[in-house]
């Protein structure tokens, strides 16, 4: 199975939105009228036990395309819906009906680094070195905004990634949704 988590890097985050969106619909709406410019994603595929970074959408979303199963945390109101007005709704459908874990919500909390906190307390410190020695080890292959974007989705996703192992074994499934 091709179970794939992801983030992605772009300027819709500059908007503080964080609890307010519910449904992907809410955030098409309220986005309908913008622009959003892609800086990267990383994505972490759990068979494999491996990190992609990726600077072309396109390369991103044949990516998700080809997943079985796709994590996120927010990635409902967000991540896809960048990825959505980058590619086109009709062709995101093949990733939106895949079976998708999108972690924000859960437990109540709607910032990824309080979750980390709340939920993960001894990874929790680990949060800042983990995106300071990302950008260490890529900022010589890319440009500095690339770079930190990279740096700032590859931290997410692989925190993403333990809160979702940890939602997981709660036996929880509330957090699982196919969407058109």
């Amino acid at each position: 199975m091709k179970r794939v988590c992801f983030d992605v890097g772009s300027n819709y985050f500059h908007n503080p939105l964080h609890g307010f969106l519910d449904t992907p619909d809410e955030a098409r709406a309220y986005f309908s009228e913008e622009t959003f410019r892609f800086h990267g994603a990383t994505a972490y595929e759990s068979s494999t036990r491996r990190f992609r970074d990726f600077t072309d959408f396109r390369k991103l979303f044949d990516f998700l395309a080809s997943a079985d199963e796709i994590i996120t945390f927010n990635g409902r109101i967000c991540d896809l819906i960048v990825l959505e007005k980058l590619i086109g709704h009709e062709a995101m459908q093949r990733v939106w009906q895949k079976p998708h874990h999108d972690i924000a919500g859960w437990r109540l909390n709607w910032k990824l680094e309080n979750a980390v906190k709340e939920l993960l307390p001894k990874l929790a410190p680990t949060f800042e070195p983990v995106l300071s020695e990302r950008f260490e080890k890529i900022h010589d292959r890319f440009d500095n905004n690339t770079a930190l974007a990279l740096a700032n989705t590859y931290s997410d996703t692989k925190f993403t990634y333990a809160l979702f192992r940890l939602y997981e074994k709660s036996g929880d499934s509330g957090r699982t949704f196919r969407e058109a």
